[in-house]
């Protein structure tokens, strides 16, 4: 288990004040130690010792692998376009395509999953300035990556804002929007940190890619 220690304590040899003093621990350090009244600690250094248990407070542990799902069902996880595609015909302002691209394969009803934990911070309307071009869109912000995923040319409204767990349903994939010869499927983008729509009017390919992320490339190795 992890502690904060809540004050400068002094790192001893033993359980007790008459032990040596090995080291300094100082008020914030996370120490790790599964003992009670005087606890044996390892630092983040890898030294081991004893304190106080007085001057420890517990910490939530926090997994690193968080539960991560397909943005789509496994018949259509196969990339119709890929991301940073060169395409001038379909986008002639600076000849990419900024995200990847499930295709529906002429089905209706698809359901779209939210790909992990998260908040649905933003969200669009196909009649809405966005819109026009993007669909029916929303925003999934993953704060335990600092990234962000936005869902294009959903058939249905977006879901209401707020919190969201991986595997949810956040819509069923369409061809709202500017879709590509009227093809349903999902578009889907990645943007590092949390997503405003102000990032989306980009500047050029080098702006792209400095705003932007291979989604497919990232959800695939967390689903590993």
């Amino acid at each position: 288990m992890k502690f904060k220690a809540t004050d400068n304590l002094n790192l001893r040899s033993g359980p007790s004040i008459n032990d040596s003093i090995l080291g300094k621990i100082l008020v914030g350090t996370v120490v790790e130690s599964d003992e009670n009244i005087w606890k044996k600690i390892k630092l983040p250094d890898g030294k081991e010792g004893y304190c106080s248990a007085s001057y420890l407070e517990p910490v939530e542990e926090q997994s690193n692998s968080s539960c991560w799902c397909s943005p789509v069902p496994k018949d259509c996880f196969i990339l119709s376009q890929a991301y940073l595609n060169e395409d001038w015909g379909l986008y002639p302002k600076f000849g990419r395509h900024t995200g990847v691209d499930y295709g529906g394969h002429s089905q209706s009803g698809i359901p779209l999953f939210a790909c992990a934990d998260g908040e649905i911070i933003y969200r669009e309307t196909f009649n809405s300035a966005w819109g026009v071009s993007l669909g029916n869109h929303a925003v999934i912000y993953i704060p335990s990556e600092d990234k962000s995923f936005l869902y294009c040319h959903m058939s249905t409204e977006p879901p209401v804002l707020g919190s969201i767990k991986s595997g949810d349903q956040i819509g069923i994939m369409g061809n709202t929007g500017k879709s590509a010869g009227g093809a349903i499927h999902l578009h889907l983008e990645g943007f590092y940190e949390r997503f405003k729509i102000e990032e989306r009017s980009f500047l050029s390919l080098e702006d792209i890619k400095k705003k932007t992320f291979d989604a497919d490339a990232f959800i695939r190795s967390k689903l590993k």
